[in-house]
């Protein structure tokens, strides 16, 4: 899981961007494949909540709705370091937008115990990639490095569906992912695209609060199984045990939303369904 690297790389890879953003002149930055798929991404790294759209297909917004929540954690030597959090604007890694130019957008911090790079790019239509670099700047090893990210889906609330969603975790370890389904069949998947031990990735439904960051402990911790944590406004998550990561030694890893139109026969099923209350409806009425 773990691709060690040392601080040059971080150098390179934004070099090879060719061109900068500075924090003063950007606070966040939207990215589209000029087509159907846009994420606007704050400095710190998560959906921005100061656009209306922070994360869409086809015109659907996934996140920025309600309550909005897109977030991560890090914790180290068995404390938290911080948490990034859109609801509450925190951005504990000090990182801002590098660059950022048609459908990826580049933003890092290098102060601090912690170097961190986040890129942000759509390789695909509905799919937003993002891969993280994080690097040990101190002079000491640290131990039990995790991290955590999360999203509230609330694909639901533009065509008047409400929070919920059906939630399912549908692989653990390597093929790990987690997928909440709006009623008429609108889906967000949260998936890893780090090769990992099958111990080293936990996904994760929060059954408890739709909108509040999970520690990335707990998550590794409660290793919930594959199946359907059923429907509600919860958020899903992932969660990343990361070991140990020496001094000025980095570690990369990566994970993926993934946006999906349902398929015509899931509208049909639900105009049918919709047809079958009506008429439950009028026969009692009429009764």
């Amino acid at each position: 899981m773990k691709f060690r690297k040392n601080l040059l790389t971080q150098v390179v890879a934004i070099a090879l961007c060719g061109a900068f953003v500075s924090s003063a002149s950007a606070a966040s930055f939207t990215i589209t494949d000029g087509l159907n798929t846009s994420a606007n991404i704050d400095d710190a790294g998560y959906f921005s909540s100061s656009s209306a759209l922070g994360l869409s297909y086809f015109g659907r917004e996934f996140v920025n709705l309600g309550t909005w929540s897109s977030n991560y954690s890090l914790n180290a030597n068995g404390a938290s370091v911080g948490v990034a959090d859109q609801v509450t604007g925190s951005n504990p890694l000090a990182a801002s937008i590098l660059f950022g130019g048609g459908n990826v957008v580049l933003t890092s911090s290098f102060g601090g115990a912690w170097a961190f790079t986040e890129t942000v790019s759509i390789p695909a239509p509905g799919h937003v990639a993002v891969q993280i670099q994080l690097t040990n700047t101190t002079a000491a090893t640290a131990t039990d490095v995790q991290w955590g990210v999360g999203i509230d889906p609330d694909q639901g609330v533009p065509v008047g569906l409400g929070f919920e969603t059906t939630n399912v975790i549908n692989a653990t370890g390597n093929a790990s992912s987690v997928t909440a389904t709006s009623l008429d069949g609108w889906s967000l998947t949260l998936a890893n695209t780090t090769g990992a031990a099958a111990s080293a990735i936990n996904p994760f439904v929060d059954t408890t609060a739709c909108c509040s960051p999970v520690d990335p402990a707990l998550m590794l911790a409660a290793a919930q199984a594959p199946g359907s944590y059923g429907f509600g406004d919860y958020s899903i998550n992932l969660a990343y045990d990361l070991g140990n990561i020496a001094s000025q030694q980095s570690v990369t890893f990566g994970y993926e939303y993934i946006m999906a139109v349902p398929e015509p026969e899931t509208y049909a099923m639900l105009l049918a369904g919709l047809g079958l209350i009506g008429f439950s409806a009028r026969r009692r009425m009429q009764g």
